[in-house]
C-alpha cells in the first residue's frame, strides 16, 4: 500500500481549485501510461463521491489541460450513492452530471455508456413515503417488514453494481482514481461509525440501511474495494472535521472513524486546509 501524504492549503476554495487542476493532470498521466506490452491503456476508471469531494468537478473544464483529455476513454463510477429516485437532488450522480458529466456528454466527448451509476429507487413517491413511515413505526412487526423490504432492495442494488464492476473490469476490479470526502463524524463513502458495513470484507458493494445522515437508504463500495484503488484522494475541509481527522490519522482501521480504513495502492493523498489540521 502507498504511504499516506497530506497536502494542506490555506483555505477550501484554493483546495477545490487545486483539486480540479490535479484531476485534469492525473487523467492525462493515467491515459498516457503504457502497459507491460508497451501499448497505451485503453481506459481509465474514476470513482466519484458527493459533497466537497465533488466540487472540483465544476472547475475541471476551466483548465486548459481538459481540452487534451480523451474523455471517451474515461469511465466514471461512484464510491457510494443515496438510494433515492434518479431525479432526486440528493443523488451524487445527479450532482456530478450537473457539474461536469452532462456537459461532456452533450459535447459528444463522453459516451453515456461510460457513466456507471448505482441504482436509483424506482418506487413511486407514495411507496417510498409508506416504506419510510413503516420503518419508523412503533409496531415491531411492521417495522421489521419494512426493514426487510428495504434491505432486499439495497442488497440487490449493491449486487448489481458488483456485477457491473466485474463485467467491466474483471474478477478483481480496480479503480484507477478514487475521489472521496470525509464527514465530520469520520465517515467516508456511506460507511458510518457504529455500522457494520465498514467491516465487510467479502463484498465489493453493500447496502446501507438507517444511515445516520439523511437520506437513510444508501449503497456503498466496501472498505477493501476502496483500499484497492491505484490512487486514492481525500478532500477534507472545515473546522467541524478537526477532531475526526486527528483520529483518522492516529489509528488505522478504527471503526469509530471509518475513513481510517481507506488506502491506495500507488498513491494515497489527503487534501485539507489549515483550519482542519490543527490537531495533527
Amino acid at each position: 500500500m502507498a504511504t499516506r501524504k497530506l497536502v494542506v492549503y490555506p483555505d477550501k476554495d484554493l483546495m477545490i481549485q487545486a483539486g480540479a487542476q490535479r484531476f485534469a493532470l492525473a487523467l492525462l498521466d493515467l491515459l498516457a501510461e503504457r502497459l507491460p506490452d508497451s501499448t497505451h491503456r485503453t481506459r481509465v476508471d474514476v470513482a466519484l463521491s458527493g459533497g466537497s469531494a465533488a466540487q472540483p468537478l465544476g472547475l475541471v473544464l476551466d483548465d486548459p489541460l481538459a481540452e487534451a483529455i480523451d474523455w471517451s476513454r474515461v469511465h466514471f463510477w461512484w464510491s457510494d450513492e443515496r438510494f433515492v429516485p434518479a431525479y432526486d437532488t440528493d443523488r451524487n450522480a445527479l450532482e456530478a452530471r450537473r457539474l461536469l458529466l452532462d456537459k461532456l456528454v452533450a459535447d459528444g466527448k463522453l459516451p453515456e455508456s461510460n457513466i456507471h451509476e448505482m441504482a436509483a429507487d424506482v418506487r413511486s413517491t407514495d411507496e417510498i413515503a409508506d416504506a419510510m413511515a413503516n420503518a419508523e413505526s412503533d409496531d415491531d412487526a411492521v417495522r421489521a417488514a419494512a426493514d426487510a423490504a428495504n434491505d432486499a432492495l439495497l442488497d440487490a442494488a449493491a449486487r448489481d453494481y458488483e456485477a457491473e464492476l466485474i463485467r467491466e473490469l474483471g474478477p478483481k476490479p480496480t479503480i484507477d482514481l478514487m475521489i472521496l470526502g470525509m464527514g465530520p463524524d469520520g465517515h467516508y463513502a456511506s460507511l458510518f461509525p457504529g455500522h457494520d458495513e465498514v467491516k465487510v470484507t467479502d463484498r465489493l458493494a453493500v447496502g446501507v440501511n438507517h444511515s445516520p445522515k439523511m437520506p437513510p437508504l444508501r449503497v456503498s463500495l466496501t472498505a477493501p474495494m476502496i483500499a484497492s484503488s491505484r490512487r486514492t484522494w481525500f478532500f477534507a475541509a472545515g473546522a467541524s472535521k478537526v477532531d475526526s481527522l486527528a483520529h483518522v490519522f492516529s489509528k488505522p482501521n478504527n471503526p469509530n472513524y471509518p475513513s481510517s480504513y481507506a488506502n491506495g495502492v500507488d498513491e494515497f493523498i489527503w487534501f485539507s486546509t489549515e483550519e482542519t489540521v490543527t490537531k495533527l
